[in-house]
């Protein structure tokens, strides 16, 4: 508990001990010394004579001395409650001290230790990489500190804003060689047939009806390719627009499902009604199933499930999987692990679902029989209407 305490408060919670055990030393001095103030100006005998003297003194003196008695017994009587109010006096004005030292204290510890946590606050995001806002307002040591976290935050937003530029240009290359190398595998086919149909045509050698239909299907096969190419850099470059609606998500796997012409069985389990948007949801689902199919599941099994206001559906297939170390990496753009992949499926499914106000995630098995990806996508649930009867 005192480690996790603030520096101020540790001072004060010292300096208030400090104040208490020497307090009640002083107060206790004080009123002893009141107290033996008070004794001396009574005289032990003072009754005695003053007795003496009433018993030998003429009528006139008499009344004189009676009222000398009198008072002498009334001061005794007297100091007890004086030491009383003494005491409550000194009492009271050592809490109001105590108090007014105290507020004191903490109001200048506050403004001591207020340029230091300003300092730690800032330092704290300039860690995170934030913008920090750091005003010179000290002197001395205090003020030497500052000028060195302000010298530390220009140089490190410098080095981060060239390592940003380094990594977008790195970026952009990176792009550039694999949309290079991915164009270029279609190109080939392309080229070869044309020259095929060229050579052909220079031998005057005319082309048979099926020779013709082949080498323009060969050609329409990589176009395609091209398309689809094309089509992923431009849904993984461009932010989806969501238009949500209320979505049934068993229907719409099943309808994926149908899309791939049964080449991939789909069973479903569990309902649950998401809000999405279909075309986006649609398209998401359907990168899923075509990844597992392209990396040879033959089986896909989706569960669905409702908790906490949201749709979890859960793809599971039994491919091959993913070694665990590099699971992670498969949300990276062009990055994959399967012949002809582009590496934009999954990083497409993502950004589409982040768009929806969604999460997913990954994780994958190679060992034994339990291998294969499991795709848990969680969507918000649709609200659910609530019908009364008269």
């Amino acid at each position: 508990m005192w480690k996790k305490l603030e520096l101020e408060w540790k001072i004060l919670i010292i300096a208030a001990a400090t104040f208490a055990a020497f307090a009640w030393p002083v107060q206790r001095f004080f009123v002893v010394r009141l107290i033996d103030t008070l004794q001396q100006s009574v005289d032990p005998s003072l009754d005695t004579l003053l007795h003496a003297r009433l018993a030998q003194s003429r009528p006139d003196e008499r009344a004189a001395i009676i009222a000398a008695l009198e008072r002498h017994r009334q001061w005794r009587a007297l100091i007890p409650t004086i030491v009383r109010e003494q005491q409550a006096a000194i009492l009271a004005f050592s809490v109001v001290l105590f108090a007014a030292l105290l507020l004191f204290a903490f109001w200048t510890l506050k403004r001591l230790t207020r340029p230091l946590k300003n300092l730690a606050a800032s330092v704290k995001r300039i860690g995170k990489g934030e913008v920090a806002t750091i005003g010179r307002v000290s002197g001395g040591a205090l003020g030497t500190v500052e000028a060195a976290v302000i010298a530390l935050h220009d140089e490190l937003g410098a080095l981060r804003e060239q390592a940003k530029l380094q990594g977008m240009e790195k970026a952009w290359q990176d792009i550039a060689r694999v949309m290079a190398h991915e164009i270029k595998n279609p190109l080939t086919p392309i080229r070869l047939t044309l020259d095929r149909m060229e050579e052909k045509a220079a031998l005057g050698d005319p082309l048979s009806h099926d020779e013709l239909k082949r080498l323009v299907e060969r050609m329409n096969a990589q176009i395609d390719a091209l398309e689809r190419l094309v089509n992923q850099f431009r849904s993984f470059a461009r932010e989806p627009e969501a238009a949500p609606r209320e979505i049934d998500a068993a229907a719409a796997v099943s309808a994926v499902a149908q899309d791939l012409a049964g080449r991939l069985p789909v069973s479903v389990s569990g309902r649950g009604k998401v809000m999405a948007d279909p075309y986006l949801l649609n398209q998401a689902l359907l990168n899923i199933l075509k990844n597992a199919l392209e990396a040879g599941a033959t089986v896909m099994r989706v569960t669905l499930s409702e908790s906490g206001g949201r749709v979890n559906m859960m793809l599971r297939d039994n491919g091959p999987g993913i070694p665990e170390d590099q699971a992670l990496r498969v949300w990276l753009p062009y990055v994959s692990f399967k012949k002809g992949g582009t590496g934009l499926g999954l990083p497409v499914v993502k950004r589409i679902i982040e768009t929806m106000g969604g999460s997913v995630t990954l994780a994958s098995s190679v060992r034994g029989d339990d291998h294969g990806v499991t795709v848990s996508i969680a969507l918000p649930a649709a609200e659910k209407s609530e019908h009364t009867s008269a």
